[in-house]
């Protein structure tokens, strides 16, 4: 602990617990990126329970502390007067709101350094319910420089993320072009309102590949390593080579399944939502294996199927829908795709200069999506250093980047 840093059990104190009882309030839930939003804004609805008597009333400018917590589930409420948030919620008082910048202790609870001290410290068994204590939460040092500090820092960082926000609606934006383009050219496709022809998927494929789950270290690979995909590469219906975990080296790997570009992915097995995802790989760097619980889709040599339109038909929302319901399995949580019902599949398969036509002006828009994700990929590395140094104290003096940033 430095000399500039002070401990958040001198920084907050927890706030007089308030019920909702029969107070109409806002309902807020907690979500990692955004803090508290509205629930029907998160969910589309209201999932509260009926009875909302019990849940916790928080007033504007209070820290809500949720969980996990060392995932950054945390946001001080600055949305409503009051309003009410679940009773699993944690709610805590600035003892000295003067000297204490509310965007500027955010920043920092939700900073690598604090996330480590919380990860560190947490305590339990199991994974996702792993708790950490109060008496230690408020152990954790907080550097805290002038208030007029506080603010310029947490002003640098806003400005950061808000370029940041940018790039991420612009390549969303990106992502709903293609879905249009698709919608435009070939409609609904249970709809198929233009007639085009349905095959089984066993017509234009030759095989469906699963891949294997070796016992993997808890890390992504690096270098020359050899890895292992998670099902959070494909999760998105997006390829992400990144979500792996490293192969030991005493494993021999099956490079039968290592993924090559031009491959088209499918999640076989997850939970009920998230099954039946599929991802087209673009470009991967070498080494990567598919596991077990991912199956790549071989289209034949001279099959009238374009991938990249498969894959846009196969994670159109109303397909997938379809898709989906072909998952078996006993448990709520995870189900299962067999080999044998997704080779049975039915797809609308449009003449093949049709499709190709399609995936050339997808392959433009993944041109500039890719130039929006150079630049955010650029800007995280900026946000990161910033973060680093703004609770280092090395950012303490320096001027606020431009807009060049």
């Amino acid at each position: 602990m430095s000399s500039t840093d002070t401990l958040l059990g001198d920084i907050i104190k927890p706030a007089t617990l308030r019920r909702a009882g029969t107070e109409e309030l806002p309902i807020l839930s907690m979500t990692m990126r955004d803090g508290l939003v509205d629930q029907a804004d998160k969910f589309k609805k209201r999932v509260a329970s009926a009875d909302t008597s019990a849940y916790r009333v928080v007033d504007r400018g209070q820290l809500v502390v949720g969980f996990p917590i060392d995932e950054g589930v945390l946001s001080f409420q600055r949305l409503y007067d009051s309003a009410i948030v679940s009773p699993a919620y944690e709610i805590w008082d600035l003892m000295d709101p003067d000297s204490v910048s509310r965007d500027f202790l955010e920043r920092f609870l939700r900073s690598p350094r604090a996330l480590s001290y919380y990860t560190a410290k947490l305590q339990g068994s199991t994974a996702r319910r792993r708790s950490l204590p109060r008496d230690i939460f408020l152990a954790l040092p907080v550097p805290l420089p002038s208030f007029g500090e506080q603010e310029r820092i947490a002003a640098v960082l806003d400005q950061v993320e808000s370029l940041r926000a940018k790039r991420r609606e612009a390549i969303g934006l990106l992502d709903d072009l293609s879905a249009s383009i698709f919608l435009d050219m070939f409609g609904d496709p249970l709809q198929n309102s233009q007639g085009w022809d349905r095959l089984p998927m066993s017509d234009f494929l030759t095989g469906i590949e699963s891949g294997k789950s070796p016992q993997c270290l808890e890390r992504q690979a690096e270098g020359e390593e050899w890895g292992v995909l998670k099902l959070g590469s494909v999760t998105r219906c997006v390829y992400l080579q990144e979500e792996n975990k490293a192969l030991p080296s005493e494993v021999a790997p099956d490079a039968r399944k290592e993924v090559k570009a031009g491959d088209l992915l499918f999640t076989r097995k997850n939970t009920p939502d998230l099954v039946a995802a599929s991802a087209y790989v673009r470009s991967t760097r070498s080494k990567l294996l598919m596991p077990d619980l991912i199956f790549r889709l071989d289209v034949a040599d001279g099959a009238q199927v374009d991938k990249v339109y498969l894959h846009a038909l196969l994670t159109h929302p109303s397909k997938r829908r379809r898709i989906q319901e072909l998952a078996t399995g006993s448990s709520a949580s995870m189900v299962n795709i067999s080999k044998a019902k997704l080779l049975a599949l039915v797809c609308e398969i449009p003449p093949l200069e049709m499709q190709r036509e399609f995936a050339q002006r997808v392959d433009a828009v993944e041109g500039e999506k890719e130039i929006h994700r150079t630049h955010l990929a650029a800007l995280d590395e900026l946000f990161t250093s910033l973060q680093h140094r703004a609770f280092s104290g090395t950012l303490w003096d320096d001027e606020a980047p431009g807009e060049a940033a």
